[in-house]
């Protein structure tokens, strides 16, 4: 959607803007004066509404959407897949010795299943339980004889097929939860992704080693367009106002952590900036079209900061107190501390916030 406003308007804007210049202006506001102190950096975001304390909060995308789950928690918003996950016994990442899988240990459930990369992937667990889509194995594929495989989940092992199966209604009874949702948030991880040819599904990850080697003609490598990814995403919103609540909310967000790798014939660099610039243009479009949409800047927050600060050895994940900080800028912008502990009238569960654009 264009942006264009009168001329007085946009000085207007600018002067009301303690954020609009890169060097110059007031001490400390600039880019260049935020850049300078070393710290982390400081975005300057107003939010089109605040989060109360009984406002019912469902996140999907990627792993910082399991972050941003844990501050919720801490800070008493009630997040209504907050009893959900699958046992950590049943996750790639198992390790007996050390008694933990999928980041949490034995007797516990992890929520790291639930990790949803694209906005294909995205569309398609939120059709199928939403529209109760039905798809031959559950959509599951077969690498041999009983060993079954779930594209559309993130770190499940493979496994029996009613193993594999029971993980799938775990995680669709998960997803089922956005049903009681009064806000969701969306994190958007990634523009790369697969389609299996024999269903038509987008995956939200390929079997790796050499299942993929033995069965890779039966996946094509996808990078939507634009449009198409607009489009897509534009129908799952609607989708759950339609199905869900009619008043429902979205914070959208896009995850700073870069592809491991990628399949197309560019540097990783490369092909990383496009796929972020991609996600970034798409939710500013998305966020200027509904006032019940809004986009925060964990993105910038994270790679504007120093990169010893903000990653981690690998250069690849977000340092633990690099995402502290990003989501206490989270809390600060849209959780409402003056909120009352009684619960709220339902219709006053979104406030303007003051200046919101």
């Amino acid at each position: 959607m264009a942006y264009e406003i009168a001329g007085s308007a946009a000085l207007s804007v600018a002067s009301r803007n303690p954020a609009r210049q890169w060097v110059g202006g007031a001490a400390g506001s600039s880019a260049k004066d935020r850049f300078d102190t070393g710290e982390y950096f400081a975005i300057r975001h107003q939010p089109k509404f605040k989060i109360k304390r009984d406002t019912r909060i469902f996140t999907m995308g990627s792993c910082f959407a399991r972050e941003v789950e844990n501050v919720l928690i801490q800070s008493g918003v009630p997040l209504v897949t907050k009893e959900f996950g699958i046992a950590p016994e049943l996750f790639d990442s198992w390790d007996e010795a050390k008694g933990t899988g999928g980041g949490v240990p034995k007797g516990r459930l992890s929520r790291g299943a639930f990790n949803k990369y694209t906005v294909a992937s995205m569309t398609h667990e939120i059709r199928r339980v939403l529209l109760d889509e039905q798809h031959e194995d559950d959509g599951l594929i077969e690498l041999q004889s009983d060993l079954w495989f779930d594209p559309h989940a993130a770190g499940t092992r493979s496994g029996p097929y009613e193993m594999v199966r029971e993980c799938r209604r775990q995680i669709a009874a998960a997803t089922a939860q956005i049903r009681k949702a009064d806000v969701v948030f969306l994190t958007l991880g990634l523009v790369e992704g697969w389609v299996d040819t024999k269903t038509g599904l987008a995956m939200n990850r390929a079997p790796g080693g050499r299942p993929m080697m033995r069965l890779a003609d039966r996946f094509n490598f996808v990078v939507p367009s634009y449009g198409e990814a607009l489009v897509e995403l534009e129908e799952t919103i609607a989708l759950i106002r339609e199905v869900c609540n009619p008043d429902m909310h979205f914070v959208i967000t896009v995850s700073p952590v870069p592809f491991h790798a990628t399949f197309r014939p560019l540097d990783v660099v490369t092909a990383n900036t496009l796929s972020k610039s991609l996600l970034r243009t798409l939710t500013d479009e998305v966020s200027s079209r509904h006032d019940f949409v809004d986009y925060f800047p964990s993105y910038e927050i994270v790679t504007n900061s120093p990169r010893e600060l903000a990653w981690s050895e690998d250069r690849l994940h977000v340092n633990h107190r690099m995402v502290g900080h990003v989501m206490r800028s989270f809390r600060a912008c849209y959780l409402d501390e003056e909120a009352e502990a009684a619960p709220a009238a339902r219709g006053e569960m979104m406030s303007a916030a003051a200046g919101a654009a």
